[in-house]
């Protein structure tokens, strides 16, 4: 019997513990409902306007925390590069590149044709 109330008190006390540890779990960025807001994009592309309206305010939220998550500048500059705002797009192209240099080689890619579309409108 005594045997019986130590395992329940061990269970307790390991759940307790559990539950205390997931409370303490931060999230290391602001996403501001990003998935969501993605899927709505791909759902529905001809709203690109609103997504690029969603991806700026899921940049600033995450900039004043300081926690922007990886891809979300991509992101923005890629449905800028789509409309055609080549400079724009570039520079969140390297504001990606600088956050998350593992992103580098592709980002590098992705700033050299938005230089060269901007270099062919000035023709």
């Amino acid at each position: 019997m005594k045997g019986g109330y130590v395992k329940i008190i061990s269970y307790c006390a390991v759940t307790v513990v559990a539950l205390m540890m997931t409370g303490c779990v931060q999230t290391r960025y602001t996403w501001n409902n990003y998935d969501q807001k993605l899927y709505n994009h791909y759902k529905s592309p001809a709203e690109s306007a609103q997504f690029i309206e969603d991806l700026q305010e899921i940049i600033a939220a995450a900039e004043a925390d300081g926690k922007v998550p990886p891809g979300v500048y991509a992101e923005y500059g890629y449905a800028l590069y789509e409309k055609g705002n080549f400079p724009e797009a570039a520079i969140f192209f390297k504001k990606e590149q600088d956050k998350w240099p593992e992103s580098k080689f592709f980002m590098a890619k992705m700033i050299d044709n938005a230089q060269k579309r901007v270099a062919d409108s000035q023709w």
